[in-house]
């Protein structure tokens, strides 16, 4: 139903003509109405579907906040109005399954109201804040280092096909991508860190260095970041390799590509120009399974070391039970994630025009 109201209004007279048309991609998006309302719809359910996960999961875990908070509160004197009130602040004053507060809870993740962290006495989105910077340099740099190295990989893997060299990229892309996110990552820190000591012990650094770009500013950051981007690209990385590769291999026998070769085509032509773009589809339905792994797999790897973003905070702020900090960061984390996975979709209408129809 809120598909068709949402298609009913994008292809009204008024929405065409005062919002369409004054559009870039005007054009395109009336030919993806349908597209673009049910994707909205759909992130728009799981959204509250992973909000709900996240009160449900929290509340399961044994133990309660407040107690641990205001156990250091008796010995100060706190009075049982003092203590109500914190319980009231942490959400928590009706209970850990209380209707009442489940319902202030939703409404205020999807205002990022956090609340604030109990622990540090700081707003909550102060918090993430300070981390996200962090976590979207780290991410966003091994999502497109991954996506550079990979691709071409790829391609080249498949130009070799039965040779050799294509069995030697394979096996090494299998062994790479089979590899765990800390196994790696610890086997780094023990030769790179305690062995040979390359890289630093912390990946801790001021922001000043992110938000004041120069060259000795842009080493010094490129040298903290240094093993948890490697950590991320390598799988990553060997992960498009394998995935290029068999969408190449299954582009490269379309009638299309027979008849480019009829015609004279050379074979980098060939490769690059109408297998590759085609071939990308399945790759770019791999990204946004990237975006989530490397999600995932930044969490352990800011972790192991000590990179200060929102992994750090939300791992850290699970085992005090911290319930504001760390719902408010799972939250956002799910939040670009689901965002992601519906950019996606429309790179595969960009790519591909029969998916606009």
């Amino acid at each position: 139903m809120l598909i068709i109201i949402l298609r009913y209004i994008f292809t009204s007279k008024f929405f065409s003509k005062f919002y369409i048309q004054n559009l870039p991609l005007g054009k395109w998006v009336k030919m993806n109405i349908y597209l673009l309302a049910r994707k909205i719809i759909q992130a728009i359910v799981l959204a509250v579907l992973m909000a709900v996960i996240v009160y449900v999961v929290y509340r399961l875990m044994p133990g309660n906040p407040a107690e641990l908070f205001l156990f250091g509160a008796k010995h100060y004197g706190a009075t049982p109005a003092q203590m109500n009130a914190l319980l009231s602040e942490l959400g928590l004053s009706g209970g850990k399954w209380n209707l009442m507060n489940f319902l202030i809870y939703m409404k205020d993740m999807f205002t990022f109201n956090f609340g604030y962290d109990y622990i540090r006495g700081e707003p909550v989105w102060e918090i993430i804040n300070y981390a996200m910077p962090y976590t979207l340099l780290l991410l966003g740099t091994a999502l497109a280092l991954s996506f550079i190295i990979g691709i071409p990989l790829g391609i080249v893997t498949s130009w070799v096909r039965g040779k050799k060299s294509e069995a030697f990229s394979i096996t090494i892309s299998l062994i790479l991508n089979s590899i765990p996110f800390f196994i790696l990552g610890v086997i780094l820190y023990i030769y790179l860190v305690s062995f040979y000591h390359i890289f630093p012990v912390t990946s801790g650094f001021s922001t000043y260095y992110l938000y004041h770009f120069s060259w000795p500013n842009f080493e010094f950051v490129l040298y903290k970041m240094a093993l948890p981007l490697i950590t991320l690209v390598v799988i990553e990385a060997a992960a498009h390799v394998l995935t290029m590769r068999a969408a190449m291999v299954s582009t490269l026998g379309e009638d299309y590509i027979l008849t480019a070769r009829a015609k004279g085509v050379s074979e980098a032509g060939i490769m690059f120009r109408h297998a590759a773009r085609n071939a990308m589809i399945p790759v770019t339905t791999r990204m946004a399974l990237e975006f989530a792994g490397l999600t995932g797999g930044a969490v352990i790897v800011e972790i192991l070391f000590s990179w200060p973003g929102i992994g750090h905070i939300l791992y850290y702020a699970t085992l005090m039970e911290d319930y504001a900090l760390s719902e408010g960061a799972l939250f956002l984390i799910s939040l670009i994630t689901i965002i992601a996975y519906v950019l996606i979709d429309y790179i595969h209408a960009w790519l591909d025009p029969r998916i606009r129809v």
